[in-house]
């Protein structure tokens, strides 16, 4: 079988117009239905119902059935094809969110450094939400990631290697900087300044704001920490982001939260179940181990 066949497929049934999907794919229109005449030949069943007088297009259950495994079936190639990229390029694609990046990664990189393995590291900076899916989808071989609760995936094995509270910042000319601590539901009236959804950040703030039953007035995202503080700094809005942000400035004001049950910050080393880790990766898995401390999530 094909597996461009397969791919024509699935864009036919999202796009359910056979001249849409020759033209997205640079060939001819016969050949998209041929393709489609011989995925229903090999497995003797009706996939799509075309109603020319009508000009439309249904997928049978049959269809929408092998839609399910053709997606997996491609998406699994897809993360062959990126997986056996990086090893013909020696290369180690490490994830790192913004604020474990700044906080974990220079003893990380120290090690690696003094071990000449520095120079075959390429890191992707990101959320921690959205590089979870790039480290699923092969873009990415180890990865150090944020979470609210330990990860539990099938595809994903996550060595759990610190845990840190989340606190309140906000300006030093604020009316509340005069304070060391301060519970979540007093701040039901501020102005905020925060993470975009890719951050696990959004997942712990929308947590508290449930739980204190209030709709915060989020006046701007962003996905850099120094852009936030600047912001809080100019009392933009207060932030909300983990304790190990290294703050070292006059102008911003941490408040600890004093609320029970309150959310952490999760910091794993995080790698798929199916990848084949290189004797390269392997030594930067065990830097990752020895440096920060990891161990297995059961």
């Amino acid at each position: 079988m094909n597996t461009k066949d397969l791919d024509y497929f699935v864009h036919l049934i999202q796009t359910k117009n056979f001249s849409q999907v020759a033209q997205d794919f640079g060939v001819t229109q016969p050949t998209i239905t041929m393709a489609i005449q011989r995925l229903e030949a090999a497995f003797q069943a009706k996939l799509v119902l075309r109603d020319r007088v009508h000009n439309t297009l249904v997928v049978t259950p049959s269809g929408e059935q092998l839609a399910v495994h053709a997606r997996t079936v491609l998406r699994e190639l897809d993360l062959a094809h990126q997986e056996l990229a990086h090893l013909t390029q020696d290369k180690t694609v490490l994830g790192l969110p913004p604020i474990i990046e700044n906080y974990y990664f220079p003893r990380v990189a120290a090690h690696l450094q003094a071990r000449g393995m520095l120079e075959n590291i390429q890191t992707l900076e990101g959320g921690s939400v959205w590089l979870r899916k790039a480290l699923r989808d092969g873009q990415v071989d180890l990865a150090l990631l944020g979470s609210t609760a330990p990860l539990s995936y099938q595809t994903l094995v996550a060595e759990e290697f610190d845990r840190q509270p989340f606190t309140i910042f906000v300006a030093a000319n604020h009316p509340l900087a005069q304070r060391k601590r301060i519970t979540f539901s007093e701040l039901r009236h501020e102005k905020f300044v925060l993470f975009n959804s890719s951050f696990v950040h959004d997942t712990a703030f929308n947590t508290l704001t449930r739980r204190n039953h209030f709709r915060p007035d989020v006046v701007f995202r962003a996905n850099d920490t120094h852009v936030i503080m600047n912001l809080v700094a100019e009392n933009v809005g207060v932030t909300f982001l983990t304790d190990i942000v290294d703050q070292h400035r006059d102008d911003v004001v941490r408040l600890q939260l004093m609320d029970d049950a309150q959310p952490e910050f999760i910091s794993s080393i995080v790698y798929r179940t199916s990848h084949v880790l290189t004797p390269a990766q392997e030594q930067v898995l065990a830097v990752l181990r020895a440096t920060l401390g990891g161990t297995p999530v059961s």
